[in-house]
């Protein structure tokens, strides 16, 4: 017969009791899962199943989601039978030393209804979606696959056709759809089916031809486009020659209480760049790209949203010196992500390049041209970013 001791058996009989974790640190802890994970734990207990339905819940984990967004890679048109790819912004520097990587590995993953469909935005992890032909608006969870009944309608009465820009009301927990053409600008709030005149833009927003739709860049509340002083056409050819530096704004649209700010260009902008600048949102300041007559690849960093002092030039290279050619072609160049460290920055070049550059040590790191992925054509001009949440609700 054999003895245990006391201390061994009150070892063995603790080590039998079920671990039992505070509810608070459960939910810590779920907070920073995948939406994927947290969908099949819902199965494990009622109370699991409650806690991540629950409101303040999937606030938490948007909050830890933020800190860590993904990009959504898709055509310029998509159909049911494309495929649509959200993939950790890593995945660009692995592109860049191996571009024949397959970024859609799920035929059905990403399966939408039998129309074809344009992105208009995305915003908390929800995009706006809307059909080509009946324009129809539907928000869209690329991280939980739900997609949400049509919200609403818009029906094009004359030429020139609208454009649309998709973003979040903080003051009214709403998501507000705008369409703008010339002198008409509608805002829909999603839920509502109802289209709301609003004033016109005190300047049409400048369209871009080929590269860059300027459909208004989301932030702090608002939607940014870049526009011209004193072009009353929609579109414009642009020509530098035609042109002063203190024709050069960005439009703010405050979705809360829908009204217009301009934000002047800063002082150090003296100069009429040879190609249009591009309005973007880089480490969550309003940012602005453009191209100089020197040849110099500029950024300029808003660092505090709104106050025009606060313009800081962020990165400026000689474009000619960084990649060895006397090519004195206007080259397009797009800021896509900066990775945490400050060092690294992702550029789109033209339409399907890439391009990692080290801004610390003033180089390219390294280039590649992706042009196709899966039998699909990748623009890189329409890399969006996008946090994973749960959010399924408008």
């Amino acid at each position: 017969m054999m003895i245990i001791s006391p201390a061994k058996l009150h070892r063995e009989t603790i080590a039998s009791w079920p671990v039992t974790l505070p509810e608070e640190l459960i939910a810590k802890v779920l907070s920073l899962l995948k939406p994927k994970s947290l969908m099949r734990f819902r199965c494990v207990t009622k109370s699991w199943n409650s806690l991540i339905s629950d409101p303040f819940f999937v606030k938490m984990h948007f909050i830890n989601s933020s800190r860590n967004p993904n990009i959504i890679l898709f055509p310029a048109t998509f159909v049911t039978t494309n495929r649509i790819a959200l993939h950790n912004p890593s995945i660009l520097r692995s592109l860049l030393e191996n571009p024949s990587i397959n970024l859609f590995l799920d035929d059905n993953k990403y399966k939408l209804m039998k129309r074809i469909f344009h992105i208009i935005g995305t915003c908390n992890g929800l995009t706006c979606l809307v059909s080509t032909r009946e324009t129809e608006f539907y928000l869209w969870n690329s991280a939980t696959r739900w997609l949400s009944q049509k919200l609403a309608s818009f029906h094009h009465d004359s030429k020139p056709r609208f454009n649309f820009s998709f973003g979040y009301d903080n003051l009214t927990h709403k998501y507000k759809v705008v369409a703008f053409r010339p002198n008409k600008v509608a805002v829909l709030t999603l839920g509502d089916n109802v289209w709301r005149s609003i004033q016109s833009f005190p300047m049409y927003p400048y369209n871009y031809t080929c590269i860059h739709a300027n459909a208004g860049v989301y932030l702090n509340n608002s939607l940014n486009w870049f526009a011209l002083r004193g072009i009353r056409r929609s579109y414009y050819h642009y020509r530098y020659t035609d042109l002063s530096v203190q024709q050069f704004v960005i439009i703010s649209l405050d979705l809360g209480i829908e009204t217009y700010t301009q934000f002047q260009f800063p002082h150090g902008f003296d100069q009429v760049p040879v190609a249009a600048p591009i309005v973007c949102v880089l480490m969550e300041c309003l940012c602005f790209s453009h191209y100089s007559m020197e040849g110099s690849f500029v950024i300029w960093q808003m660092k505090e949203f709104g106050v025009e002092e606060s313009w800081t030039k962020l990165l400026k290279f000689d474009y000619h010196n960084i990649f060895h050619t006397d090519d004195h072609r206007v080259v397009s160049l797009l800021p896509l992500h900066v990775f945490e460290n400050g060092d690294m920055l992702i550029l789109a070049r033209n339409l399907n390049q890439l391009i990692c550059y080290n801004w610390r040590e003033n180089r390219v790191v390294r280039q590649a041209t992706v042009t196709v992925t899966n039998s699909i054509r990748l623009r890189w001009f329409n890399v969006n970013h996008c946090v994973e949440s749960l959010l399924s609700t408008y």
